[in-house]
């Protein structure tokens, strides 16, 4: 830390408070010249990756949208370098909303539709950096990785609890079949919607409200080329999962997704197409999904994927009832 403030000429640092975050470590760091952010990296993010992040968020904070841009040192450097690991300083935006509203989201994906365009008018995709980790793959590609999850589970430690690795092992086949069932429609069409330059984790934590106004648009982490409709997806996926009973997704509200498409498609320069909205309950679907495919690299697979029981109960519910969410989605 001593480092850090000499680096900026922060001076006093009166607390750090973790804010949080999945991949990296991010920290508020209350000093006698403001409030700031520390980004601390994996080690697996390399300094051209980074740097395409931040050459994107310089492009779109030019355009006027609200994107945090790192702090330079007092030598001019947008990033430091510490035990491998690469960090980086953003101001702090003061924001009041930590839980979304209904009525927050037609504005988010307005700014959804905004930043599609502008990237796919300003940004070749021969040019992206793809990042080594995110949350995202093709039905084909998941299944090669929950396999391997399988594997694993099946091969673990005696020490473990054989229950454990029973219930582990049924998830994952769980998973599996309702992947073999996706193929076909993914070879068929999933393969060939239109890709674009996304986000990759628009969700409700990456969108900051100060008094009903979108004050900052946040980690660029995932940045790269996908069906765009995933994107929408991801953030649906998160909407319904933290705001409606997931015991009983048949319940749930689907029809106020078409008010998100209608505001998506009112920013869009390419409206989103009826093969993209056919495919938005298959998606959905994909984004626990992942969460197996993942835990084949984590310490514990066993536990990774316990861990997501509910996730991929509420999936499994979701791609039973897939035609009356098509049904749903559908706009006029």
């Amino acid at each position: 830390m001593a480092e850090l403030v000499e680096h900026y000429a922060l001076g006093v640092v009166h607390s750090i408070t973790d804010l949080g975050g999945m991949y990296n470590l991010n920290a508020r760091l209350h000093t006698e010249t403001g409030d700031y952010v520390l980004r601390i990296h994996r080690p697996w993010v390399t300094m051209p990756r980074l740097a395409f992040e931040q050459h994107i968020k310089r492009l779109l904070a030019g355009a006027g949208f609200p994107v945090v841009l790192p702090i330079p040192t007092i030598k001019g450097a947008d990033v430091l370098s510490h035990q491998q690991r690469l960090i980086e300083l953003e101001s702090f935006i003061a924001n009041d909303t930590p839980i979304k509203r209904w009525e927050h989201f037609p504005a988010m994906f307005t700014l959804l539709g905004d930043l599609h365009t502008f990237l796919a008018q300003e940004f070749p995709l021969s040019n992206v950096v793809p990042p080594v980790v995110s949350n995202y793959a093709t039905p084909v590609q998941l299944i090669e990785q929950v396999e391997q999850t399988a594997e694993l589970i099946a091969n673990s430690p005696s020490s473990a609890k054989m229950i454990e690795i029973q219930q582990a092992g049924e998830i994952c086949q769980v998973v599996l079949q309702m992947l073999a069932q996706q193929l076909p429609w993914w070879y068929a069409e999933g393969q060939h919607l239109p890709l674009r330059l996304t986000h990759g984790d628009y969700g409700m934590d990456n969108v900051l409200f100060c008094e009903d106004r979108i004050v900052a648009l946040l980690d660029f982490d995932f940045l790269d080329v996908r069906e765009r409709i995933f994107d929408l997806a991801y953030m649906i996926y998160w909407i319904y999962w933290r705001l409606e009973d997931v015991r009983y997704p048949e319940l749930a509200p689907w029809q106020r997704v078409r008010t998100l498409l209608d505001a998506y498609n009112q920013a869009s320069d390419q409206p989103l197409s009826t093969e993209e909205i056919q495919a938005l309950p298959l998606e959905l679907i994909r984004v626990p999904l992942y969460w197996i495919a993942e835990a084949g690299f984590l310490p514990d697979p066993v536990q990774a994927v316990l861990q997501q029981k509910d996730a991929i109960a509420y999936a499994l519910r979701l791609f039973q009832q897939r035609d009356a969410l098509g049904k749903a989605f559908a706009l006029s």
